[in-house]
């Protein structure tokens, strides 16, 4: 069975002097992705300082920080967009809580990504903080890039200025963070069929191990879901002036969308607890099979040791009325016939009742 190791919180990208700040070797990944009304540029900045420029230059930035180890560019990055400390310590914080605080140029916005990692369910944390031109996301290195269909659309379709602010643009991030649910679902279904299967056909100990895999996973799900539709919930129906009434079109549709993975998953957690239910249910109905069998065999033998056991006495052979047979000189033979008749016999009937077939 997986265990998960929870990583511990960063407490040294706060600016407090009295935290020793021990600079990681693997330096961030700092993707900036630059747009106005006719054009999208995209490259990857190794000197923070240059971001200033672009500040002055795009009408909208998004600015993507790749590993979260790297606490001094964090720190540069924080410094040069005039983020607060306390938001700039949940963007980067690996066990927070899917959230959205709003600030007063800035809000963040704290989400959760699923991938399968060896067979196991692992989410990511991201972090966004958007304004007004400007967004800004702090996630993990993960093996796959999950804002890929975001960095498409834009290549693909140049942004509106007048349509296309902020806003939009952490609207079409969230959207593709709940969208990351849907093909991990589909592979609990398939998950989910296999244990029916074998809970049916061939049930063992390990099948109930998965089982209870299976139930942790959706609940690591279950914990990043509903957060998750409650700041959905907050940013497409309460007024703010962080976002617009295009985006919060947007987030309503990616609230049902959540809405949808969550009835998914109640559905397979109904599912999760009824393969427990078939799996004791199969072990039960196998032990009967198994004490009718025996019960069976045992049936057959009891004749059979009776008739050993009566000639096996030691009486007088004196007399022809004490243990008959035992001079006979055919005796064994005849003992031996009794025992296969009645075993016979006995075989039949229970053939007849039913009792054999399903074994044989």
């Amino acid at each position: 069975m997986s265990q998960r190791k929870k990583k511990p919180r960063r407490k040294d990208v706060n600016f407090s002097q009295a935290v020793e700040v021990v600079e990681s070797s693997v330096r961030s990944t700092v993707r900036v992705t630059a747009c106005s009304v006719d054009a999208c540029h995209e490259r990857i900045v190794t000197n923070i300082k240059e971001l200033s420029v672009d500040i002055a230059q795009w009408p909208l930035l998004w600015v993507d920080v790749e590993g979260l180890d790297d606490v001094p560019t964090i720190r540069a990055i924080g410094k040069l967009f005039e983020i607060p400390h306390l938001a700039l310590e949940d963007a980067v914080t690996p066990d927070e809580r899917p959230k959205v605080d709003f600030f007063e140029n800035q809000a963040i916005i704290t989400v959760r990504m699923v991938r399968i990692d060896e067979g196991t369910i692992v989410t990511d944390p991201v972090g966004i903080i958007f304004g007004s031109r400007v967004v800004i996301t702090f996630r993990e290195r993960f093996t796959a890039d999950g804002f890929r269909v975001v960095r498409e659309r834009f290549r693909m379709h140049r942004p509106q200025a007048e349509r296309f602010g902020a806003d939009m643009l952490c609207s079409l991030l969230l959207d593709a963070a709940v969208d990351g649910y849907f093909p991990v679902l589909e592979q609990f279904g398939e998950r989910l069929e296999d244990l029916e299967e074998n809970a049916i056909n061939n049930p063992d100990r390990k099948l109930l191990s998965h089982i209870h895999d299976v139930r942790n996973d959706l609940m690591t799900l279950r914990r990043a879901l509903w957060p998750t539709r409650d700041l959905l919930h907050c940013l497409s129906r309460e007024s703010s002036v962080f976002v617009g009434d295009h985006a919060r079109a947007h987030l309503r549709d990616s609230y049902d969308h959540t809405m949808e993975l969550l009835d998914l998953m109640e559905s397979y957690r109904e599912i999760g607890s009824d393969l427990r239910d078939i799996y004791l249910a199969s072990i039960n109905s196998r032990m009967n099979d198994i004490m009718k069998v025996l019960a069976v065999v045992a049936t057959i033998f009891m004749p059979l040791t009776f008739i050993t056991g009566y000639f096996g006495m030691n009486f007088d052979r004196s007399s022809a009325w004490n243990m008959p047979l035992l001079g006979y000189s055919y005796g064994s033979i005849v003992a031996i016939a009794i025992m296969v008749l009645v075993t016979l016999s006995m075989s039949i009937f229970f053939w007849r009742r039913g009792w054999l077939r399903q074994w044989l």
